[in-house]
């Protein structure tokens, strides 16, 4: 994740590249401590998590179910949308609590990738104890550990994921 830093800078090569091949006359300034860095970060770190459970369910579809949905006049698309997404919603789900549960509780990202002008809980959280405000932080933890089990308990009620498990 650290390595985006002198990738994305205002020096950096990115910035570099594009004022070589003149399709930028100055360096972009969003690129680095900005919402974007934050969520480049985040794809870039949390993507595994979401691939992994969705290719082992995908892994798990049986091909004569493709190859009947094709037989029976379906297209890709409608393959895709009708036999694939929904044979693949457990591992969906599985991948959202995954990244769900850690870009919650995830500060150092945030902190190094938005230079600390992006607020997250986790941030708060973490600047609250280095403050010494120990029973705001705690109270803070509950609100968030309570919004975390409320987004879980969601997506277990809309997907099914034991059959997976």
């Amino acid at each position: 994740m650290i390595s985006w830093i002198p990738f994305l800078g205002r020096e950096g090569l990115l910035n570099g590249a594009l004022l070589k091949l003149g399709v930028i006359h100055q360096p972009l300034e969003f690129l680095l401590f900005s919402d974007f860095a934050v969520v480049l970060a985040y794809t870039h770190l949390y993507a595994l998590f979401m691939v992994t459970p969705i290719f082992n369910t995908m892994m798990r579809i049986d091909r004569r179910l493709l190859e009947a949905a094709l037989d029976n006049g379906a297209g890709w698309w409608r393959t895709i949308t009708t036999v694939v997404l929904p044979l693949s919603k457990s591992g969906i789900a599985i991948g959202s609590i995954f990244v769900v549960t850690m870009v919650m509780g995830d500060f150092v990202t945030v902190r190094l990738m938005s230079g600390g002008q992006s607020a997250s809980v986790g941030l708060m959280i973490s600047n609250q104890i280095s403050l010494l405000q120990y029973p705001a932080a705690c109270a803070n933890a509950v609100v968030l550990l309570a919004i975390v089990l409320m987004m879980i308990a969601a997506i277990l009620r809309i997907v099914d994921i034991r059959k997976e498990l």
